[in-house]
């Protein structure tokens, strides 16, 4: 695996309980006809890059599954650690980074991993004021310091991550394009606005 943005793996994170959703998994929700993971797929052209899920199962995508260590911060965070373990642990030396979507989010930008990405560093999404950090580009040089130097006996939020890895923010112009849905009431309403 090289360095190039047209390789750097994604990473849904997918590891959620959906406990507003009455345990379905959100992935597997239709819009359209379409199953959620298959439309941020869609949107953001993921074909000639290596796809990771953060979470239980690999939705019949063929990618590779990478479970939270039981050790490892818990929520989205645990994730991206899990993600950085793994391939700390599988010494790929070459790996700059990673992205990282939520699987809750069906309307990323097109553009996504070309605005994201950066050689130089970790890069968090915002619009406006609102910042959307587990849409970002995480450098594993970045989080080695963190990763391998912080206690998780506290949670550790992806905002908090953000600012220990020195992210930068990678500003857009919509807050459509992470509207996220978490119950079946933003559901239908998402529904109505496509």
């Amino acid at each position: 695996m090289n360095n190039s943005i047209d390789s750097a793996p994604i990473v849904i994170l997918a590891g959620g309980s959906a406990s507003r959703f009455n345990g379905r998994d959100k992935g597997e929700i239709l819009i359209g006809g379409k199953r959620m993971i298959d439309i941020i797929l869609e949107r953001i052209n993921h074909h000639t890059n290596h796809l990771i899920i953060s979470g239980y199962h690999d939705y019949g995508l063929k990618a590779l599954i990478v479970s939270d260590e039981i050790h490892g911060p818990k929520g989205p965070v645990g994730g991206i650690y899990s993600t950085w373990k793994y391939f700390k642990n599988t010494s790929n030396l070459n790996l700059k980074g990673f992205f990282t979507l939520a699987i809750d989010v069906p309307n990323p930008p097109k553009n996504f991993l070309k605005k994201i990405y950066s050689n130089s560093t970790s890069n968090i999404s915002v619009v406006g004021l609102q910042k959307h950090p587990a849409h970002g580009w995480w450098r594993m040089e970045d989080l080695d310091p963190v990763f391998n130097n912080i206690s998780f006996d506290d949670s550790i939020s992806l905002n908090k991550l953000a600012i220990l890895v020195k992210a930068k923010l990678v500003r857009w112009s919509k807050n459509e394009y992470f509207f996220n849905i978490n119950k079946q009431s933003e559901l239908d309403g998402y529904i109505e606005t496509i």
